[in-house]
């Protein structure tokens, strides 16, 4: 029965993806803005409005004669591409190390959720590989048991290996008292089947 839980990792999913989201619309937001001040030059007055007064302009200089391009790397580049692909090289790395920021804040997440998954479940659950095994202390046959998770979005335990058959000893010595499984032979005698449709010859 694990509803409540899984409601509380989607919870803290969602929060985590929220957190990602902010971060990385930083990141896409920092990226832009370089690009948008390219063309800024510090220290240069800003240009006069429509409405403002230009004042008497003075006598024009002869016009001298044309510039020559600037020095060419070995590629072939002009420097300005070159300082370009430069900067661009520094973002798109900046936005690496951002990303493995990330995914290391996801692991630490990951790591604290199942965590406390851990401690939330005890003494009426156990986490066994991914799964939680959780009991809501009802009593009652097969059918009941099966109703009662159904309703909780849940299943039957049907413990596959020697952990999750662990985990369910645990549960039911905690509470001292015998747990109905999703194991049955219900359907045939000689062989034993789960919720899931899956059968086990004995």
């Amino acid at each position: 029965m694990t509803q409540p839980y899984i409601q509380t990792e989607l919870l803290l999913l969602t929060i985590y993806l929220l957190v990602l989201g902010a971060s990385l619309q930083k990141v896409t937001n920092s990226v832009a803005t370089s690009y948008v001040l390219k063309g800024w030059v510090p220290n240069v007055p800003p240009a006069r409005g429509s409405g403002e007064e230009n004042g008497v302009q003075g006598p024009q200089d002869p016009v001298g004669a044309p510039s020559t391009r600037g020095p060419r790397r070995n590629d072939g580049s002009a420097p300005e591409k070159r300082l370009r692909r430069d900067t661009d090289e520094a973002e798109l790395e900046y936005l690496r190390k951002e990303i493995r920021d990330v995914q290391t804040q996801l692991n630490v997440y990951k790591a604290a959720v199942n965590k406390t998954l851990q401690v939330l479940l005890i003494p009426d659950g156990v986490m066994v590989s991914g799964k939680i095994f959780k009991t809501d202390g009802s009593t009652g046959d097969y059918e009941t048991a099966k109703i009662l998770c159904s309703q909780m979005g849940a299943t039957i335990a049907s413990p596959r290996n020697a952990a999750e058959n662990q985990a369910v000893r645990q549960i039911v010595e905690w509470q001292n008292r015998n747990a109905v499984l999703g194991i049955n032979d219900i359907e045939t005698e000689d062989s034993a089947g789960g919720d899931s449709g899956e059968t086990w010859r004995h």
